[in-house]
């Protein structure tokens, strides 16, 4: 049966030689039970080839990405992330620093150096996530669609 079917498949793709084809056909002529399953499945195949999704409306969508439950799903995974980052970013730069002080075969200037660099960028991506946060919250323009 499920060569059958792989025959009535390829034969309706286009995808079986010209002696595969024609024998197919030769069988087509004989079988009635496989003519009316051949034809059935043109239909079928010519429905789903013609059938398109239905789009939603855009009052559809407005409503759902407005709804409570959804921006407040978004908001709490970007706040768990930018927490998450944070804390392993201030672990990463505490444990660079304190290996740094404690190595004592570097110079001083150059553990002070990198040590500087260090404390600029915690406290430059700090800034930048507190700047982040209060315009997102006052920005005119979130409501405005691109």
């Amino acid at each position: 049966m499920s060569d059958e079917r792989s025959r009535v498949s390829g034969y309706l793709d286009g995808e079986l030689s010209p002696e595969e084809r024609a024998a197919f056909e030769r069988d087509l002529a004989r079988d009635p039970h496989l003519a009316r399953e051949v034809a059935s499945l043109r239909a079928v195949r010519e429905v789903t080839r013609t059938m398109k999704l239905k789009e939603f409306p855009d009052v559809v969508w407005d409503r759902y990405w407005n709804g409570t439950y959804n921006r407040l799903e978004r908001r709490i995974g970007w706040v768990l992330l930018s927490a998450g980052a944070i804390v392993l970013l201030a672990a990463g730069l505490y444990h660079l620093a304190l290996a740094l002080w404690q190595d004592a075969a570097e110079p001083w200037w150059l553990r002070a150096a990198i040590g500087a660099v260090c404390a600029g960028l915690a406290i430059l991506f700090v800034s930048v996530i507190r700047e982040r946060l209060f315009t997102a919250r006052r920005d005119p323009y979130r409501e405005v669609k691109r």
